[in-house]
């Protein structure tokens, strides 16, 4: 059956919390409101300021809001200095725009709301209570009315609306903070998606590799082996004298043996057998004795604590070393092979030296062993180094980090 890699997730086209959604629509009824206030006031006969000075102050609150808030884009971490700062300034321009015409306390109803968003809750509530009794003091001042006129209905209509914004309060925040619980939630499933979705991935490219390995398998390799064995039966056959024909068919039987060697290398590389039934160490040890009985010595060390690694991790160390041996057998002309795996803890490192004859990493190659040696380690972050000189041996080193671990 053939495998499919499945597409990538999409990302959530919002990831925001829904309260960070309505932050504009809070600006907009910031300004509308000042703007209102203000036509009120400029076009009412009720105010007892200069439009001049109305227009000017309402302008550089306005400015200040910007500033403050929509340019400095308040953040858990500094939002309460935020909050702070603007209030403080806010306030000191609201007050005489208040003085100056009633409407301008429609302005004040968004310092409630800003307390509560910006504030930590103690503060809000204290912000609040200061509000307000500003606002009383304000209109009675604005009334021409005596500071006594505070007691009775005023204030006990001001602390009734106060206990209100509190519960308010309390109710939004708890709304809040279940939101951001749901938030986390969404992050870490979706975390767990695109996890889920990786391995799928690799579980599909793994198959596809076990579909291919059988495919050349049961085609190449067996055509292959049927050639060898019909040109070796041909030469049989040959009468004496064929020498000409005789040389044809051995070349021919040389190349078929060729092809089947290689074909029986692609099947290696891409089923990863030794793996199926044993640790990364034992499949190495199985490689090296496998390598050792045709004519290879080689002998492996394990350094550290053996960890289960990631499939795909373990494939690419096990391919490396076959890689590495291969590379010895075919130039190195080396009597000894040895192999060390280093579990480190932050990554994991596979070393191959050889005592042979050693070449110039620096001078051009055609091979293309070690490129994909490269290529597959950095497909996990890692990487191979390459040490060697003329008469001197070769060490291959390759290295996954701990986050393909």
């Amino acid at each position: 059956m053939n495998a499919h890699t499945p597409p990538s997730p999409s990302p959530p086209k919002n990831t925001r919390p829904a309260w960070q959604r309505w932050v504009s629509v809070w600006h907009v009824v910031f300004y509308a409101s000042l703007v209102i206030a203000t036509a009120i006031a400029l076009l009412t006969e009720t105010a007892t300021g200069p439009a001049p000075a109305m227009i000017g102050l309402s302008g550089l609150l306005g400015a200040w809001y910007w500033l403050t808030v929509i340019r400095r884009s308040p953040t858990p971490v500094n939002q309460a200095r935020v909050g702070l700062t603007f209030l403080a300034g806010a306030l000191a321009l609201w007050y005489p725009l208040a003085g100056w015409h009633q409407a301008y306390f429609l302005v004040s109803a968004n310092y409630f709301g800003m307390m509560w968003a910006f504030l930590p809750f103690g503060w809000a509530v204290a912000g609040n209570v200061v509000l307000m009794l500003l606002i009383l003091l304000r209109s009675l001042v604005t009334a021409g009315q005596p500071l006594s006129s505070l007691l009775g209905w005023p204030l006990l209509s001001g602390a009734f609306g106060l206990g209100w914004a509190v519960l308010l309060a309390l109710w939004m925040r708890s709304v809040m903070q279940e939101s951001q619980k749901r938030q986390r939630l969404i992050e870490e499933l979706e975390a767990t998606r695109q996890s889920l979705a990786q391995a799928e991935r690799q579980a599909g490219v793994l198959e596809e590799r076990q579909r291919l390995a059988r495919e050349i398998h049961d085609t190449l390799a067996q055509d292959f082996t049927s050639i060898v064995l019909h040109l070796e039966a041909a030469d049989a056959a040959l009468p004496a004298g064929a020498e000409p024909v005789r040389t044809h068919v051995s070349r021919a039987r040389e190349t078929a043996r060729a092809g089947l060697r290689e074909a029986r290398r692609l099947v290696l590389a891409l089923r990863p057998e030794p793996l199926e039934d044993a640790s990364l160490p034992e499949a190495l040890r199985r490689v090296a004795a496998h390598w050792a009985e045709e004519g290879v010595p080689a002998d492996l060390a394990v350094t550290g604590e053996p960890v289960a690694l990631h499939p795909e991790a373990e494939v690419t160390l096990l391919r490396a070393a076959q890689e590495a041996l291969t590379n010895v057998r075919k130039h190195a002309r080396a009597h000894q092979v040895n192999l060390t795996l280093s579990y480190m803890g932050d990554q994991v490192t596979l070393d191959v030296h050889d005592d042979g004859v050693g070449f110039d990493p620096a001078a051009p190659s055609n091979g293309i062993g070690l490129a994909a040696m490269a290529e597959r380690a950095a497909q996990l972050g890692g990487a191979v180094a390459v040490e060697s000189a003329p008469g001197r041996g070769t060490t291959v080193a390759v290295s996954i980090p701990e986050a393909q671990l």
